[in-house]
């Protein structure tokens, strides 16, 4: 598929969660809980119905016109033949492809029946956990995070996002992240020796932000952060080591729609056996629709992985 249709708990966060008394769940959370059940009851219909592929035609079209991401509407944008006026707008733009290709758009999505998608996608999931011998009635859900691979490029940290849609203001540096959801921020091999950090305020070890983040600065493994409704609205991400290698954190309220609308990657994972094994699904690209949030991507079994930082096996 092209453009976007390409087909919890640590200690710490443990603790933040029952601080916040009844805290909204939020919206990717209750999402990744409904996608794991789905496969621990064998609910096609749950699994189908968050998915791109369940949207109607009026949901569809009024998803995909007002979707705040400008790298979706550039690729399509991109998509078009015919030769635009010099003098438009990108919104002017963003019109014309629209009315030109929204149906179109449409149609290829429902080449996908609901017995294609659980065939291509739900499936071989299923399949691919018999082979570790997993039964799912018997698995535990430890985690559901949402992932954010980093990598070093240039000089600085590049984190995954999409930008915004005036590109007067969109800067691949600003991380967006919202309160109440887990955040898993993955280094990967060309940051070492990069320390990551979170500040209050920019290119400052002296005043990094420990409350909610664990292995702030650490210089190795992963970084797990939960924001809540105490969090400043602006931090800073950043190296001690090397100055310019950061940008700033907005920090979102789950309801506050003043944001790009970004394909967010949901890690699940959970536990089997005696003694126990950790195991991981990877939720690909996840949109916020009209009906909540929907994945436009195969989700990925990773199979068994080396008990992630910050997670613990139930007793």
């Amino acid at each position: 598929m092209r453009s976007i249709y390409k087909f919890l708990s640590i200690p710490l966060l443990i603790q933040l969660a029952s601080t916040q008394g009844l805290a909204q769940l939020h919206p990717m959370e209750a999402l990744g809980r409904e996608i794991f059940n789905s496969f621990r009851t064998s609910n096609y219909e749950t699994y189908f119905r968050r998915s791109i592929f369940s949207l109607k035609e009026d949901t569809f079209k009024s998803f995909l016109f007002g979707i705040r991401n400008k790298s979706i509407r550039d690729d399509l944008i991109a998509l078009h033949t015919q030769k635009f006026n010099p003098n438009s707008s990108q919104r002017e733009k963003w019109e014309i492809v629209f009315e030109h290709r929204w149906r179109n758009e449409l149609n290829h999505l429902s080449k996908n029946s609901p017995s294609q998608v659980i065939k291509e996608s739900f499936t071989p999931i299923i399949n691919e956990a018999l082979e570790f011998g997993i039964q799912w009635e018997t698995t535990k859900l430890l985690a559901i995070e949402a992932h954010l691979p980093v990598t070093w490029k240039n000089g600085r940290f590049h984190i995954k996002g999409d930008f915004d849609l005036d590109a007067n203001v969109s800067n691949p540096r600003i991380l967006f992240l919202d309160r109440n959801l887990n955040y898993r921020l993955t280094l990967d091999n060309l940051t070492y020796s990069k320390t990551f950090m979170i500040g209050q305020t920019p290119e400052d070890s002296e005043k990094s932000y420990d409350q909610e983040v664990l292995g702030n600065g650490s210089g190795q493994g992963d970084i797990l952060i939960r924001f809540s409704s105490q969090t400043p609205s602006r931090l800073f991400y950043f190296s001690p080591e090397q100055e310019g290698a950061g940008g700033e954190i907005i920090v979102k309220d789950i309801n506050d729609l003043d944001k790009p609308n970004q394909r967010t990657d949901i890690m699940l994972t959970f536990s089997y056996g005696q003694p126990a094994c950790a195991y991981q699904i990877m939720i690909k690209d996840i949109l916020i629709s009209p009906k909540g949030p929907i994945f436009t991507e195969r989700p990925i079994f990773l199979g068994k992985v080396p008990l992630p930082r910050g997670l613990l096996f139930p007793d």
